[in-house]
């Protein structure tokens, strides 16, 4: 699947529309002031094999704009040490009991267990409950960590539904630019998303060498909730663990990220080695997948179409 850095850049290939346009134009004014002219057929056929050509030349151009990445490579990074945002899910499904207490105070005690066992980890928190909120920034002061950890509800904010893409983006950006730690975000989710796509902000994350830890909290069989509807009536609606949705998402963000259910045994000594990986030594080198830029192939091609264009067309309609 092709993605891109910069999307907004594919907007150019609209230019194609009044370039053709142009040329339309261009040949109706030459058939009706020339039209007993016996080369004007070659005239009208080199302008048209020119504008094909250099229209696909421009929506090369316009694509190599956008940074398309195609493809994966593997490559080594440093990383010393490691920094980890928690960003927990808050939302109002959080509060199913379908696994004991509920959702949401399995998740706050799983992420303090994690937590006071990263004693050389900067560690910060991320609230999901609409949009995301950085809580914590990075800190050593894990006691301001912790002390927010434990006051999690959904209440804390009035946001309804739950962004886990922006909420993930706000994770991603509380790191400082340029720092030279292993990057960590361990999402704390049953998968339920009413707002925003999740594969949306996964890319950044590849391209950032940011790894993703996805813990599941909830039963695939699930548990129901009381909400408000539309005409604010109370209606009873179903949650479940969204299990297979979050597993994707972990193998889409590569990086070593993974998923795991929070009710699997030893899952938090998992989680909690990986987090210290990258403590272990004050330096080393891991290899990653990256994705290939493709910007180079594709404006080669647009600068061979402009060429053909040039050479087929472009010489015998200044001609005339």
């Amino acid at each position: 699947m092709i993605e891109f850095e910069k999307p907004f850049f594919l907007l150019c290939i609209i230019g194609i529309l009044p370039a053709c346009a142009v040329t339309l134009y261009r040949i109706k004014k030459l058939k009706e002031s020339y039209a007993a002219a016996g080369e004007i057929h070659a005239i009208i056929r080199a302008l048209r094999i020119r504008t094909a050509f250099w229209s696909i030349g421009w929506l090369f151009l316009s694509i190599a704009a956008a940074v398309p990445l195609w493809g994966t490579k593997q490559t080594t990074v440093v990383k010393h040490g490691n920094a980890v945002i928690f960003a927990v899910d808050i939302s109002r499904s959080m509060t199913v009991a379908d696994i004991a207490p509920n959702r949401l105070e399995f998740a706050k005690r799983y992420v303090s267990f994690l937590i006071e066992r990263l004693p050389e980890t900067a560690c910060g928190l991320v609230t999901i409950k609409g949009l995301g909120t950085l809580a914590v920034p990075l800190s050593f002061n894990h006691q301001s960590v912790l002390t927010a950890a434990e006051t999690l509800s959904p209440f804390n904010a009035t946001s309804a539904g739950s962004n886990l893409e922006h909420g993930l983006r706000v994770a991603l950006e509380a790191f400082p630019e340029n720092r030279l730690t292993g990057k960590t975000v361990v999402l704390c989710t049953d998968g339920g998303e009413t707002i925003g796509s999740v594969p949306r902000i996964l890319p950044r994350y590849r391209q950032e060498n940011v790894q993703l830890i996805i813990i599941g909290f909830g039963t695939e069989t699930g548990g129901t909730l009381s909400i408000l509807n539309e005409k604010h009536e109370s209606v009873v609606q179903k949650s479940v663990l969204e299990e297979s949705i979050l597993k994707r998402y972990a193998e889409q963000t590569l990086n070593g990220s993974f998923y795991i259910s929070a009710a699997d045994l030893g899952s938090a000594q998992k989680v909690l080695q990986s987090l210290t990986e990258g403590d272990a030594e004050s330096e080393k080198i891991r290899y990653v997948q990256k994705p290939v830029r493709r910007t180079f192939e594709c404006t080669a091609m647009a600068l061979l179409f402009f060429c053909i264009g040039l050479c087929a067309g472009g010489i015998r309609a200044k001609k005339m």
